[in-house]
């Protein structure tokens, strides 16, 4: 209240709420980019905007360091005509970045067979740098010219930053993600508008106006940002059959989910090939473009429990859980973590399961299934017995006091995702030891965790999940780990069974039986010998039987960084600390893998390549617009010796924060249940203190 009293007082009121607004829409515009990049690429690289976004900041300083020119000409009032018209710049800008990003083809998985990617490259990065480099030249001239107003001036600009990250976890939940990307430069206008009033010139009221018009004009015109598919995204092949189609669409800060209708659904992940039967028709369901999963039509069916159409759901290596806690008369409740459109749950109502729970990432798949698409599904999110909740996993999991027979983790996503290791650099936290022990502690005296995941060639994943296992029973005091895990493997996924009593003969034979029935393979379980393995979908060797068998035995003799140093993959356990669990690659195997293979790609993984390349391209760029203009034009030493090591403070300064907040917003995704709703606290909290302890 004091600060707004003064404001007034010195008749710099516009220019406070000006600041606050405008740095307000700069970090809501960089939020909705995050999430324009999540779509257009992969989760991961939506951080690179916050790179991007500081390379544009950055620049800007660099700018006006090299034309000192600018600074003079803005002194009295003229300092407000270029406020606004760096504000309007951004306002722009970010229009126009929208636009490139709409319409140029760029495709970084063929920057290296495809000599116009590069260019299309430096076009993107520009476009998007754009906004952000008058983002900062607007607030560095606000700082640099009124220093004795600097601490309010700080303050307005990071608590205007602060709101305008918890403005994108509200707006984003109740606009669309295209009518979000307008609001930024309708703030940035406001800012405008209360900078010209400063002025009292007309002829920039009139300016602005125009500004304004156009403005709603662009917004109306959806076609000229309606961006482009993923081509290595589900969603991209299920709309290449014929006559495919979405929907609906629903999308919140969390993701845009689509339902999407295509011939191409057709979703029972390593379907048995001995099935006979007939797999409904189903919706593909599709989470930022991926993640498929799939509602299968039972319309007007309510005895599902007698039904052949779900038998499919038998036919997969998912439903062994259920065959365990079944034949042994102890199924009484089953959870599901990420249960999508519900395949997993048919596989339990197909066995019998008396009590199903479900944790849901995303609230709008709940939503769907219970009301938009409860007929065509059969109803299944609304039957007695099913309990569907919503948030992630493992912190859902701890607010319940429930002891579950089976914990299932769903498999999401596609193989071609997968195998081409797309999500190789995201974090995961339902794959560490942790995971694993918050798991074992919700489970009942005789229950069972099930995980299954894509196959993958060399063995990787499924030798990293028996690590976990081997990491999380040994660090609980059990005797004899390796007699509670057991693996089998169909043509495309393999399942773990991690058990909470020891597997026994009978349990071994249930699992043996299940796949002679269904020609899947065993992998391992107690006392397995090779001649069990590799029976049906034959490979040149029990590849899969063999590293798990000698992680085993290596765990035995407690020799198990010998076995890690000597695997040509990094498949150790992880943790919390390090939840990378699709993060596989050896960086010193890379020149022979390369030597080895023409196929080098899928065995480094596109995730990695792309972050590599990411890494080279921001420091590349970095050299050229900010570094090289000040070698060239002088290091800025002044006659007043401003030396290197005050420069070396701040840089260390800057780089300490950003290493700090990005930090706390991987910790905290655990705890905030999504990457959208940690990055906004975050950098909220981190701001708005900030500005906070500046004033």
């Amino acid at each position: 209240m004091d600060t707004m009293v003064a404001a007034k007082k010195d008749n710099d009121f516009p220019l406070y709420i000006g600041i606050f607004f405008f740095s307000g829409s700069v970090l809501l515009f960089e939020l909705s980019l995050m999430r324009v990049f999540s779509i257009l690429q992969w989760n991961y690289l939506a951080f690179m905007i916050i790179s991007i976004a500081f390379l544009g900041y950055g620049a800007s300083g660099t700018f006006l360091s090299v034309f000192p020119g600018i600074l003079k000409k803005t002194e009295g009032k003229n300092l407000y005509k270029y406020l606004l018209l760096f504000s309007l710049f951004f306002s722009l800008g970010s229009l126009f970045s929208l636009f490139i990003i709409s319409k140029i083809p760029f495709d970084l998985y063929r920057i290296t067979t495809d000599r116009y990617q590069l260019l299309y490259l430096i076009i993107y990065y520009l476009a998007i740098t754009t906004p952000f480099f008058f983002a900062g030249l607007c607030i560095s001239l606000a700082i640099s010219k009124l220093p004795k107003k600097i601490n309010k001036i700080y303050f307005c600009d990071l608590g205007g930053a602060s709101i305008g990250c918890i403005s994108f976890l509200v707006l984003a939940n109740y606009i669309s993600l295209s009518h979000l990307l307008i609001i930024p430069p309708l703030f940035s206008f406001l800012a405008s508008f209360l900078f010209s009033l400063k002025l009292k010139d007309k002829s920039s009221m009139i300016y602005i106006v125009g500004i304004f018009v156009f403005i709603i004009l662009f917004s109306g015109a959806g076609s000229f940002y309606s961006f482009p598919i993923n081509p290595y995204k589900s969603l991209f092949t299920l709309l290449r059959y014929p006559n495919s189609r979405i929907i609906d669409r629903q999308e919140n800060s969390v993701a845009r989910l689509e339902v999407v209708e295509s011939e191409g659904v057709k979703y029972a992940p390593g379907l048995s090939l001995n099935f006979s039967g007939e797999i409904p028709e189903q919706l593909g369901l599709v989470t930022d473009g991926d993640g498929l999963s799939a509602i299968t039509r039972l319309e007007g069916e309510e005895d599902l429990e007698a039904l052949k159409k779900i038998e499919f759901s038998d036919y997969i290596s998912s439903a062994l859980g259920f065959h365990l806690v079944r034949d042994i008369d102890n199924q009484g409740k089953t959870l599901i973590i990420g249960p999508g459109g519900g395949l997993d749950i048919l596989g339990g109502i197909y066995n019998g399961a008396e009590e199903i729970w479900g944790i849901e990432m995303n609230p709008n798949v709940k939503i769907l299934l219970q009301n938009n698409y409860s007929d065509y599904s059969g109803n299944i999110y609304n039957r007695e017995g099913i309990n569907i909740l919503t948030g992630e996993g493992r912190s859902v999991l701890k607010g319940l006091d429930q002891k579950f027979d089976l914990i299932q983790i769903s498999l999401i996503g596609s193989s071609n995702t997968a195998s081409g290791g797309f999500y190789s650099i995201s974090e995961n936290y339902l794959y560490t030891v942790e995971g694993f022990m918050d798991f074992w502690q919700h489970l009942s005296d005789g229950g069972k965790l099930s995980i299954t995941r894509w196959l993958k060639f060399p063995p990787r994943e499924v030798v990293r999940l028996c690590s976990i296992s081997l990491e999380v029973l040994s660090r609980m005091g059990i005797e004899k780990p390796e007699n509670h895990l057991a693996v089998i493997r169909s043509w495309a996924t393999s399942t773990l069974i991690l058990s909470k009593k020891e597997i026994g003969e009978k349990e071994i034979r249930i699992i043996k039986d299940f796949c002679d029935k269904r020609n899947f393979d065993t992998v391992y379980f107690p006392g397995i010998k090779e001649e069990d393995a590799n029976i049906n979908h034959i490979l040149e060797q029990s590849y899969y039987y063999q590293e798990i068998d000698q992680l085993v035995n290596s765990f035995k003799k407690d020799e198990l960084k010998d076995f890690y140093d000597s695997y040509f993959f990094n498949v150790s356990a992880v943790t919390d600390n390090q939840p990378y669990f699709f993060y596989t690659l050896k960086l010193q195997n890379i020149p022979m893998i390369i030597k080895s293979t023409a196929n080098w790609q899928s065995l480094i993984e596109w995730g990695n390549l792309i972050i590599f390349a990411t890494f080279l391209q921001g420091i590349i760029f970095s050299i050229i617009f900010i570094f090289l203009p000040l070698i060239l034009k002088g290091l800025p030493v002044s006659k007043r010796k401003v030396k290197i090591p005050f420069l070396l403070y701040f840089a260390s300064l800057g780089l300490g924060y950003m290493l700090l907040e990005i930090s706390f917003i991987q910790k905290f995704i655990l705890y905030l249940t999504n990457p959208a709703y940690s990055t906004s606290i975050i950098i909220f909290s981190f701001l708005f203190f900030s500005g906070l302890g500046s004033f």
